[in-house]
C-alpha cells in the first residue's frame, strides 16, 4: 500500500484524534465508525513542527536531553482518586539493596529515554543477574522515524523490545554511533507495566510500590537549568514546561527537607533519582527531584520494564512491530479485535499478548482454528480464557492448556477488551507523519468490531481511513516452561526446595536430598530412580519426583546395672550397658555403636564398638553417682542414627 502522506485523509484522521467525529458524515449512517483517541497536543505540535525535537535536545545549562512526546493522550486518568498503599517505609533506596547497574553517560547524544528504559530493565533483573544492556542497538534499530540521537519515548522502547528486536549486550553493540548487525537477544520483554501519571504532589503510592516490587522506574520529567541545586543535588520546576528528560526513579525520601531547593516547595519529601549525565554529575550520577515537582511523574506513563528468559516461547506471530501508537473505540469502554495468522512451524500456541490502557480491564480471549476468509470467529474454537489486569500497559498471558498447530494452518487470536472508563479499547499501530510512517499492513490480517459478531477490516474498510494500520495483537508459540514438582519426604528437605518450579526445555536440573539429622537418603521416586544424591534430571517435559527418607532406629532392650568388680584387690564400680539389634535397621548398613556420657552440658563420647558388639563395661565409676547414656547406631559412612538413653543410678 502506499504511505499515507499529510493530506485531507490525514487531517480527518486527526480531527477524529482531537476528538470530533466529522469523519462519520463521509460514511453510511448505517456502518459502524470506530473514533480514534485523542492525540497528545505536545506530539502534535511536534508533528507539525519536526524542528523542536532538535531545539530541545539540549537543557538551557547545556545537558543532553532526548524524551520527546508521546502520541497517547493520558490526561483522563487525572481524575482518579488518590490511592494509598499501607505499610509503604517513609525512605527507600536501591542503591543499597544491589539493585542497580553503574550509572552511565548518554554523552551529547538524545538518548535519555534509552538510558531511563535499561536503568528499569537492568534493576528488575539485579541482584540475580547483573547484565548490561545496549543503549546503542535500541536508538539506532526502534524502526521509528527518529534518527538515533534525535530522541524517543517509552513507546519506541516498548515496541522494540515487545517485538523482540533486544535487548542485546552491551559488548555486542558498544555506545558509539555507527551501525549495528544483528546480535543475540538477551531477554524476552513479555511485559511493561505502565504507571498512570501522579495525580498530585503526594500520589505516589503507585510508583513507590513497583520501586520496591521491581526496581527501578523510568519516568519523564522537564529540565531547567535554574531548578536545580547543584550543592544539594536537588531539583523542583514549578513552572518551567521545556527541556524534556526521562530518568529512573530509584527511591525516595519522604523527609528530604523542602530547605534544600532552590525555591522551597509547600512541603519536605523527595524521590531518588539515577540519571545519564555519568558519575561527575550530583551524587555520583543520582539527584533528588521533590515530590512537589510540577512535571515529574506526570508528563506521561511512567513505566517498569520486565523480563523473561529467551527460550520461553519460540516464534512470536505480530502485525505490529511498531507497537502501540494510538487506539481506537466504538464510543464504548468495550470493544473486540482480532488478528488472523498463518502458522510457520508445527510449534505448539501458548500466550497471546495486548496493550492496556486503563487502570482497571477485563479480557475475554478466543482462539479459533482453520479459521476462512475474513471472519476471525469461524473454524473451530479451540481455546477461551477471561481475565483481568489491572493497570495499563502492555501484557501477555498465558493460555491454560497450549494449542497444537500445523505448519500453514490459518488461525485466528479474537480479544474481548474492557478498559473501564475509557472508550478506546483497542490499540492500534498506524502511521503517524515524524513518527511510525513507516507502518503498514495487508487485508486481510486484523480486524475490529463493536460487537464481536460484524468484523471489518481494518486496512481496507471506511475507505481506507485506517489503512496501513494493524491492531496491537501478538500471539507466541514455543515448548512452554516445564514445571518440576517436589515432595520431601519425612526426614529431610531439598534443593530446590520442595514444590513446583519451571525451567526452559531441555534445561539440567541437580536436585539434592538434604537430610534431617538420624536419617539416611533412600532413593529417588517418581520421575527420578535410584540413590544418588545429588542426582539430575532433563527437563524435557513435565517431571514429578520425590525424595525419601530413613531413619536410623536407636537400638533395643536397652538395660544397665551398677555392679562390684571384686577382681580387682581394692574393688572398682562398673555400670554394665546392654543392648539389641534393632530390625528396623534392615537394610541399613550398621557398622558400629557408639555411647556418650551426658554430664550436663557436656556430651561426651565414651568408645565406639563394631556392630556385633552388645555390652558395654563403663569402670571405675563413683558408688553412689547417677550416670546417664545416650547409644547410638552408626552406618559405614559414618551416619550416626537417633539415640536412646539410659540412666543407671
Amino acid at each position: 500500500m502506499k504511505k499515507i502522506k499529510l493530506g485531507l485523509l490525514l487531517f480527518m484522521v486527526l480531527i477524529v484524534g482531537a476528538g470530533s467525529f466529522i469523519i462519520s458524515g463521509i460514511f453510511s449512517s448505517e456502518e459502524t465508525i470506530p473514533i480514534m483517541a485523542p492525540l497528545n497536543e505536545e506530539f502534535l505540535q511536534l508533528q507539525k513542527d519536526p524542528s523542536l525535537a532538535i531545539l530541545s535536545r539540549y537543557s538551557d545549562d547545556g545537558y543532553p536531553l532526548g524524551s520527546l512526546p508521546s502520541p497517547h493522550d493520558v490526561s483522563y486518568f487525572k481524575y482518579l482518586p488518590e490511592v494509598k498503599i499501607a505499610g509503604l517505609p517513609s525512605s527507600y533506596d536501591l542503591r543499597n539493596k544491589n539493585k542497580l547497574t553503574t550509572v552511565k553517560n548518554q554523552g551529547s547524544c538524545g538518548s535519555c529515554w534509552a538510558f531511563a528504559t535499561y536503568g528499569s530493565f537492568e534493576s528488575f533483573l539485579m541482584p540475580n543477574e547483573s547484565r548490561d544492556f545496549s543503549e546503542q542497538n535500541l536508538i539506532e534499530q526502534h524502526g521509528f522515524d527518529y534518527s538515533p540521537c534525535e530522541g524517543g519515548t517509552i513507546d519506541m522502547s516498548t515496541a522494540y523490545l515487545a517485538r523482540w528486536s533486544g535487548p542485546i549486550k552491551e559488548e555486542d553493540d558498544p555506545y558509539k554511533y555507527n551501525s549495528a548487525d544483528a546480535f543475540p537477544v538477551k531477554k524476552h520483554v513479555q511485559e511493561v507495566i505502565f504507571i498512570p501519571p501522579r495525580s498530585g504532589h503526594l500520589t505516589n503510592s503507585f510508583i513507590k510500590r513497583s520501586v520496591m516490587t521491581y526496581g527501578a522506574v523510568y519516568t519523564l520529567m522537564y529540565w531547567k537549568g535554574a531548578c536545580y541545586s547543584a550543592s544539594n543535588k536537588a531539583y523542583y520546576n514549578n513552572s518551567f514546561k521545556e527541556g524534556g528528560h526521562a530518568v529512573a526513579i530509584v527511591g525516595w525520601d519522604d523527609n528530604f527537607s523542602r530547605n534544600k531547593f532552590n525555591s522551597p516547595p509547600p512541603g519536605n519529601g523527595a524521590f531518588i533519582v539515577k540519571n545519564s549525565w555519568g558519575k561527575s554529575f550530583g551524587e555520583n550520577g543520582y539527584f533528588y527531584a521533590s515530590y512537589y515537582d510540577k512535571y515529574f511523574g506526570r508528563r506521561n506513563f511512567s513505566a517498569v520494564f520486565t523480563a523473561e528468559g529467551p527460550k520461553n516461547y519460540t516464534d512470536i506471530y505480530q502485525y505490529d512491530p511498531l507497537g502501540w501508537v494510538t487506539s481506537l473505540g466504538f464510543g464504548s469502554d468495550t470493544a473486540w479485535f482480532s488478528n488472523i495468522f498463518t502458522s510457520t512451524s508445527n510449534i505448539a500456541l501458548t500466550a497471546v499478548s495486548f496493550y492496556t490502557a486503563a487502570s482497571q480491564n477485563f479480557y475475554e480471549i478466543y482462539m479459533y482454528k482453520d479459521v476462512s476468509g475474513a471472519k476471525p470467529r469461524s473454524g473451530t474454537r479451540v481455546a477461551k480464557k477471561t481475565g483481568q489486569i489491572d493497570s495499563p500497559g502492555y501484557f501477555t498471558i498465558e493460555l491454560d492448556k497450549t494449542v497444537a498447530l500445523s505448519r500453514n494452518q490459518r488461525f485466528s487470536i479474537v480479544v474481548k477488551l474492557k478498559t473501564t472508563g475509557y472508550s478506546y479499547p483497542i490499540p492500534i499501530e498506524r502511521p503517524l507523519s515524524n513518527f511510525s510512517s513507516s507502518a503498514r499492513a495487508s487485508s486481510g490480517e486484523s480486524f475490529i468490531s463493536s460487537n464481536g459478531s460484524t468484523w471489518y477490516d481494518i486496512h481496507t474498510s471506511w475507505g481506507g481511513a485506517w489503512a496501513n494500520s494493524n491492531v496491537c495483537l501478538k500471539a507466541f508459540s514455543g515448548y512452554p516452561p516445564q514445571k518440576l514438582t517436589i515432595t520431601a519426604g519425612h526426614g529431610g528437605t531439598t534443593d530446590p526446595s520442595p514444590g513446583t518450579h519451571t525451567y526452559d526445555q531441555g534445561t539440567t536440573v541437580t536436585v539434592r536430598a538434604i537430610l534431617n539429622k538420624y536419617y539416611i537418603f533412600k532413593r529417588w521416586s517418581g520421575d527420578l530412580s535410584g540413590s544418588a544424591n545429588p542426582e539430575t534430571i532433563t527437563m524435557n517435559s513435565d517431571k514429578s519426583v520425590k525424595a525419601n527418607f530413613r531413619l536410623i532406629y536407636p537400638p533395643l532392650n536397652v538395660s544397665g546395672q551398677k555392679t562390684l568388680n571384686r577382681s580387682l584387690l581394692q574393688g572398682e564400680y562398673i555400670n554394665v550397658l546392654k543392648w539389641e539389634a534393632n530390625s528396623n535397621n534392615q537394610g541399613i548398613n550398621i557398622a558400629k555403636y557408639r555411647i556418650y556420657h551426658l554430664d550436663g552440658n557436656q556430651r561426651n563420647l565414651l568408645v565406639e564398638l563394631d556392630a556385633g558388639t552388645f555390652e558395654y563395661w563403663h569402670r571405675n565409676v563413683e558408688e553412689t553417682e547417677s550416670y546417664l547414656y545416650e547409644i547410638a547406631a552408626v552406618t559405614a559412612w559414618g551416619r550416626e542414627g537417633k539415640p536412646i538413653n539410659l540412666t543407671i543410678q
